[in-house]
This record gives structure tokens, sequence and C-alpha cells, in this order.
């Protein structure tokens, strides 16, 4: 079969319009016929900013991190801001500085909801495209926030670090895995929400994991 060609169709005018309405098509020969095809370009449907998020080495803690006063970062949504937020995708990569370690901490995505003036140190994103601000903003501390946690969106596994020497880095956890495409099944945080990433479990003492956090956010039109 042979490739389609670009092409388009003019429908018939009419009164209340200049000129003639176009649909464009490709054309493709089918049992001999060239038939004209509609051609779709899949675009989504919001009008939406993209902003690329990546933060420093962080530490996996030997204590318990309470997501309220003590966690990674917390993205939040403004309360005076027009647009919703949505995290399309996250991956957390994993190192060791050196030896042995014999727990397996998790490192918890989370829904927040907040009141406050934040004042935390901010991690600035990249923009999808030069010249676009963002309404959200990553914050490295919950100073001036008064964070009440909400429900676990995904949860992430602290590698074991086996003896040195004897370590190699695994794959980036990456969530979603294969970057869903199906904008349906977003978890879309309201101005006032947020996501929080914090480690709900003890890690071992002097942890010697390392991670960072790669995060890609849309900012959309309600």
């Amino acid at each position: 079969m042979a490739a389609p060609i670009p092409s388009h169709t003019k429908l018939p005018n009419d009164a209340g319009n200049a000129g003639f309405k176009q649909v464009r098509t490709q054309t493709r020969v089918v049992d001999g016929e060239v038939v004209h095809e509609h051609f779709f370009i899949p675009i989504s449907q919001r009008a939406k900013k993209v902003f690329h998020y990546s933060t420093t080495a962080l530490a996996v803690q030997a204590g318990a991190q309470d997501a309220v006063t003590t966690g990674n970062f917390w993205l939040q949504n403004p309360a005076a801001s027009a647009r919703d937020l949505i995290i399309r995708k996250i991956a957390l990569v994993f190192a060791t500085t050196n030896v042995l370690t014999s727990t397996i901490p998790r490192i918890v995505l989370a829904k927040f909801t907040f009141s406050g003036t934040p004042s935390g140190a901010i991690t600035p994103p990249t923009p999808r495209k030069t010249g676009d601000a963002n309404a959200a903003d990553m914050r490295m501390a919950a100073t001036g926030l008064t964070v009440t946690l909400g429900t676990t969106i995904h949860t992430f596994i602290a590698p074991q670090m086996h003896a040195a020497g004897q370590f190699f880095g695994p794959p980036p956890q990456v969530w979603p895995i294969d970057d869903d495409p199906f904008e349906d099944n977003d978890v879309i945080l309201s101005p006032g929400q947020g996501a929080l990433l914090y480690q709900p479990d003890a890690g071992t003492a002097s942890d010697p994991r390392r991670f960072t956090v790669n995060l890609r956010a849309e900012e959309v039109e309600p």
C-alpha cells in the first residue's frame, strides 16, 4: 500500500460564509480507488502551561518525616491561582555514598491542603516555553504554611544498599511508568491544594542514600 498523501476537500459555499470551508484530509488508495481520510492531530483539550522541576540531591532520613513540618518538598497551588495544577510525571533517581543499609523506607507523594503564606526556599521550574510564568511553586520547607496531610498519590521505595563495592544504582522510579497519555486519569490539584513528598518511615542511622526528583507539572485552565 502506498504512503498517504496530504490533501484536502472543499465543502459547498454557504451564504453566511465568505469563501469555502475546508476540511483537511489525506488520500490513500483503497481497492484501486483514491479515497480521502480525515486528518486528525491528537492534541490536549486543555489550555495549559508546562513546567519542569528538578531538585538537588536529597537524603534518605534516619528518622521518619511527618509531612507537616518535615518533608522533601511542598508543591503548592496558591489559593488565589486561576489554574488547576496537575503532576504529569515524577521520577526519583537513587544512589548511595558508601555502606550497607538495613531499612527500606517509603518515600510518598501525597496530596495536602494548606493555609498561610509560604516563605520556604523555592526551587524554580524551567517552563516549556520561555516567558510562561508559573502560578504554583515548589517549596523546600513548609515555613509559613499550615499543612493538612491528605491521601497518598503514589509510593516509591528507597532501595536497600548492599555492602560497599557491591551496589549498582537502581533504575529511576518513575510515575506514571508509561507517561500516561490519558488525561482523564490525572489527579487535579485545585487552588489551595498541593502535592508533597515525604518519608513516613525511618531509614538507617547516617543513611548514605541520596536521590533527586525530576517532576513535570501542567498548569491548566479549570
